[in-house]
């Protein structure tokens, strides 16, 4: 019966159940508080953006609304032919199109069309 060898150690190095040293473990709690607070600066950098785009879309829609009355004058078509486009965002009572031409590959035109 064979006992298995243990590794020696390499010169200079010690070790047992001494631990860490004062300065090692100052280092390691330094590197992970500048990891934390660069995932901290993310984290406030993208609420920072979410609440500007909440913003931003919260004031384009006001402008829509305010401009509704205008879109109230848009006669109603009797019959409502099929659309070409991918409706964007639909409404109770207008309803946003993007309507591609074969003329223009690559762009859309936006259409607002009042629902009957």
């Amino acid at each position: 019966m064979t006992t298995p060898s243990v590794p020696a150690a390499p010169a200079g190095k010690r070790f047992g159940p001494e631990g860490f040293t004062l300065m090692e473990i100052l280092v390691a709690v330094a590197i992970l508080a500048m990891a934390y607070l660069v995932v901290l600066q993310n984290f406030s950098l993208s609420f920072r953006k979410l609440d500007r785009l909440e913003r931003g879309w919260r004031r384009d829609f006001a402008a829509l609304l305010a401009r509704e009355p205008d879109f109230r004058t848009i006669p109603l078509k009797k019959e409502v032919e099929p659309l070409t486009g991918e409706i964007l965002l639909t409404g109770a009572k207008f309803q946003l199109v993007a309507v591609s031409s074969d003329d223009a590959p690559g762009q859309a035109t936006l259409l607002l069309e009042r629902r009957p």
